[in-house]
């Protein structure tokens, strides 16, 4: 392994140390950052960046260390290097900018203390154009990510400029290319709270330079060069993919050292006229001047850097065709209703991908049960700062994606784990996406992270209010309803059910089933108990109360004779056998009931994060196919039980049989995402 430290202590050293990993990373260099080098205090964003290379191992004699901007080296950091090199003599190249003789005795002297051995000093070249920052600047391969149309990043524009924002407003509208802005995190804050999210905006470090170069066919670059590595490393990337490279600078900073640089035109308005006519046209020639100039030469992958390859052990054997991997990721929450969506849709496409999963431990039986490889994601604890966990989970996510032609995300909320492993080297990606969010509902993350993914799968509502009103977007497919597809066969439903009866030792005419949520929301306790308490007076129901089967349940609710508490990934399957459901409203539980036939009574489990259940429930009362109560409506639960069971149920089933459902969509799900994969 190559241990890499960087001499710098602020964040910016950390920022740029991060930057090197990756590109080292890309070109299969095996880079290592010791956990215990990391700070206490490092940022969250520093902390996700640096994720997939922290190691716990010690160093082997056979190892080597790198250090970044190695002139910044004190001596405290030294003695930190010499605690953790303990195997004797260690290897070691630092890299920086040594103005003096002195300086660079100076360092050799503290690093050959600290590892048993003189190192190699490296000052990185400059490269004509660029300002000097004594950090290696070199290109990374970019895997490019197919698009319908040439995307056009617009960097570091003058947002408080004139007429500004209403030029790239107008840019946005073209059919010709779409457009993405990249500025500072406190810009794009101005943008969004300004002019929302119609135009894609991102901050330097939301994403590593790999994956940001991976989004454009061109970039106008309208700040003067920089001395931030991660902006220098992002225009490396940018060159060696043949991106068309403009200047849009007022002095030409860019295109007067740089032949590669195209001058372009200065002001935003000019710009959708100039691109059409003078630069998609040409973007494949572009491509091949700028791989082909002395700029790609610059941003090659230094010599001394290059050698630190290990040979490889032997002559791999060729890969067998394998039908492509499509990592999905349902998450939120306990997440079994995210992991049932998506299991449908990956069932669908056994014959075509190999699907796997990366999921909370809730959802992990389902899923191994259905027949899918699955990584366990870590939940979030009261014990430590919420991302603490989450980059476990992109640590967990980046690898299980490295293979993956595609990622599905299932979820209301895009964390960082999931933007960042859908968007990392240049991968496609899909957001299955359900509607029906509450008027109040704060969706900001929701809609500045959808940017990340290449299509977005919106699973409709049973019923058209519910649907949100249809509008144009190329990377948005609305499908029919993900539900599982029912038990027709009366006979089929006969036998499950008497091996039911025999394995619950329950009889009874009238079987009931509860299933209430998990309580995520709420605690259903006093709506379970009443359900439980009533059915205990009548001996002709047999009731099965189902909960997940991570859940905590409740003792008293075993000491009811005519109720089963039953742990179960096969809800599904006892739903359909039930006279009456007694069911909370989320996606999967409503359509389920629904094309099952199954009468329900629906009491909405509702809070500030969740979907709308309450608009559903009321949508299937209005049209009389089911029972809506309020979850303080006890008395009138019990009251609707008895109801349903004396004759009402056969009511809600004949309306339910009347019904008109729009055809399921797993099938168009499946076909959208591999769409997208191929």
């Amino acid at each position: 392994m190559i241990f890499c430290e960087t001499g710098g202590s602020d964040s910016a050293a950390y920022d740029a140390l991060a930057v090197f990993l990756s590109q080292l990373r890309a070109h299969e260099l095996p880079v290592v950052v010791a956990g215990k080098s990391m700070p206490e205090d490092l940022s969250a964003a520093h902390q996700f960046d640096l994720s997939s290379f922290i190691s716990n191992a010690n160093p082997q004699a056979s190892d080597s260390l790198l250090i970044l901007q190695a002139e910044e080296l004190s001596q405290v950091k030294a003695n930190e290097i010499r605690n953790f090199a303990k195997c004797g003599s260690l290897q070691c190249m630092a890299m920086g900018h040594f103005q003096t003789r002195q300086s660079e005795i100076t360092i050799s002297s503290r690093i050959a203390h600290a590892v048993n051995q003189e190192p190699v000093l490296f000052s990185p070249p400059e490269i004509a154009g660029l300002p000097y920052t004594g950090v290696p600047i070199f290109a990374a391969p970019v895997a490019h990510m197919p698009r319908s149309k040439p995307t056009v990043g617009l960097f570091f524009p003058d947002l408080e400029k004139p007429n500004a924002r209403e030029a790239i407003r107008a840019l946005a509208l073209s059919s010709r290319f779409t457009i993405e802005i990249i500025t500072t995190g406190a810009e794009k804050q101005k943008w969004i709270d300004v002019d929302g999210y119609n135009v894609p905006v991102w901050h330097l470090g939301e994403l590593l330079p790999r994956a940001l170069a991976a989004r454009f066919d061109a970039a106008v670059l309208f700040a003067k060069p920089s001395t931030w590595p991660r902006f220098q490393m992002l225009v490396a990337n940018l060159t060696l993919a043949g991106a068309a490279l403009i200047d849009a600078t007022m002095d030409r900073l860019w295109q007067q050292s740089r032949p590669e640089m195209i001058a372009g035109p200065v002001q935003i308005s000019d710009l959708a006229d100039w691109l059409t006519k003078s630069i998609l046209p040409n973007l494949d020639e572009i491509k091949d001047t700028v791989t082909s100039s002395s700029l790609a030469a610059y941003f090659k992958l230094p010599d001394i850097l290059a050698g630190l390859r290990e040979p490889p052990l032997s002559q791999k054997p060729a890969r067998k065709a394998v039908k492509p991997p499509v990592l999905f990721i349902p998450t939120n929450g306990v997440g079994l209703g995210h992991a049932k969506r998506c299991s449908l849709i990956a069932d669908a496409m056994r014959d075509a991908a190999t699907p796997q999963f990366g999921a909370f431990p809730s959802c992990i039986g389902m899923l191994t049960a259905s027949g899918f490889d699955t990584v366990p994601l870590v939940s979030r604890t009261q014990k430590q700062a919420s991302h603490k966990n989450d980059i476990v989970n992109l640590a967990r996510l980046s690898a299980a994606a490295k293979e993956a032609k595609i990622t599905v995300f299932d979820g209301g909320y895009v964390f960082d784990s999931v933007m960042r492993a859908a968007a990392d080297h240049g991968r496609r990606s899909v957001w299955v996406r359900r509607g029906l969010w509450q008027a109040s509902q704060n969706n900001q993350v929701a809609l500045d992270r959808q940017k990340t993914f290449s299509r977005i799968v919106v699973p409709s509502e049973a019923f058209d209010e519910l649907n949100a009103p249809a509008r144009y977007d190329e990377n948005l497919v609305q499908v029919g309803p993900i539900v599982q597809q029912t038990l027709q066969d009366t006979k089929e439903k006969a036998t499950l059910r008497k091996q039911l009866e025999d394995n619950l030792g329950l009889h009874g005419k009238h079987l009931v089933v509860t299933m209430l949520g998990g309580g995520v929301a709420a605690d259903r306790r006093a709506q379970v108990n009443t359900v439980c308490a009533h059915l205990e007076g009548r001996s002709d129901v047999m009731h099965v109360l189902v909960v997940w089967p991570t859940a905590t349940t409740d003792p008293g609710w075993f000491q009811y004779q005519n109720t089963r508490v039953v742990q179960s990934v096969h809800a599904s399957v006892l739903v359909q056998m039930a006279d009456l459901f007694v069911s909370a409203i989320g996606y999967n539980s409503f359509h389920e009931a629904l094309y099952g036939k199954v009468p329900t009574i629906f009491v909405p489990q509702m809070a500030s994060f969740m979907d709308d259940q309450r608009a559903r429930g009321k949508a299937a009362a209005d049209r009389e196919v089911a029972i809506m109560l309020e979850p303080w409506e006890l008395l009138t639960l019990t009251k609707k039980i008895d109801e349903c069971l004396d004759g009402q149920s056969d009511v809600l089933r004949e309306n339910l049989r009347g019904l008109n459902l729009p055809e399921p969509g797993i099938g168009a799900a499946a076909q959208s995402i591999l769409e997208i994969a191929q």
